[in-house]
């Protein structure tokens, strides 16, 4: 595996263009994050009805239920993490661009640890995403918490977990898009156009049906936000309709079985296809 990241490594290392689209990428989660207090007050500022976005605001950034909340805002399907998507479309392109693919096959690498060696970087973006996630997290807990003892930082970090494996799919999914189409527009203009059709397709699919649909599982996982200290519920009002307040084991599984698609499929192009 560090044999292949370092191949990676010697291709990537002067391509000003993956740096620049990295540190973009840090520079917005990082300011995504910690600016979701500036955000929620300014929707409050805009709402006619502001009583429930001052509410949560109050209680959002406190450990533990913190750690659903931003991995939730870093992991929607519009947001920042279209960009490292992109990026990993405009590596696996540069491959066949450039021929590089053939040159590392023709030296000795197999079509196996050619796959590998991108994964590896995915699997690298990821845990990027996931550290600088967990940072900003911390900062803003430790701002905004009135409970800092370990158990409560901790509580609920399993989230970054859960965030780690739907951004990992997520890219999983962009990196067999870039191997199927080769071309950098074409495969950028069908990982953007798919999010429209897939929120098309849902109109004319069973409720019970629709978070079978791809980026409804890759995302299915931390579906909302949730705070523990905030749970109203009246006969005119359920906060259990706005807020995420249970984690569905079968959301995990399709997540995990639509990785396993992803990785499969890669793994019979690799294999069938000429390169």
């Amino acid at each position: 595996m560090m044999v292949l990241l370092k191949i990676e490594w010697l291709k990537l290392k002067s391509y000003r263009a993956f740096w620049i689209m990295v540190g973009l990428y840090l520079f917005i989660l990082f300011s995504t994050i910690i600016g979701l207090p500036a955000i929620l007050d300014f929707l409050a500022d805009k709402a006619n009805d502001n009583v429930f976005i001052k509410a949560f605001k109050i209680v959002a950034f406190n450990f533990a239920d913190i750690w659903q909340n931003i991995a939730y805002v870093a992991g929607w399907r519009w947001s920042i993490k279209v960009l490292l998507a992109l990026l990993v479309l405009i590596v696996i392109s540069n491959e066949f661009t450039f021929l590089t693919v053939r040159s590392n096959i023709i030296h000795g690498l197999s079509r196996t640890q050619f796959m590998v060696g991108k994964l590896s970087v995915i699997f690298l973006l990821t845990l990027i995403s996931t550290v600088a996630l967990f940072i900003a997290g911390m900062y803003l807990g430790l701002m905004f918490s009135a409970t800092k003892t370990i158990g409560a930082i901790f509580g609920h970090i399993y989230f970054m977990g859960f965030y780690f494996l739907e951004l990992f799919t997520y890219l999983t999914f962009a990196l067999l898009i870039g191997l199927l189409i080769r071309k950098t527009g074409f495969a950028i203009i069908t990982l953007l156009s798919y999010n429209f059709l897939e929120l098309i397709l849902q109109y004319y699919v069973n409720d019970d049906y629709e978070k079978f649909l791809p980026l409804n599982g890759i995302n299915g996982i931390v579906t909302g936000l949730n705070s523990s200290m905030l749970k109203i519920k009246t006969p005119d009002f359920d906060m259990s309709m706005i807020l995420q307040e249970h984690l569905s084991p079968l959301s995990f599984v399709i997540c995990v079985g639509y990785l396993a698609l992803f990785l499969g499929a890669i793994y019979l192009y690799m294999q069938r296809r000429d390169l």
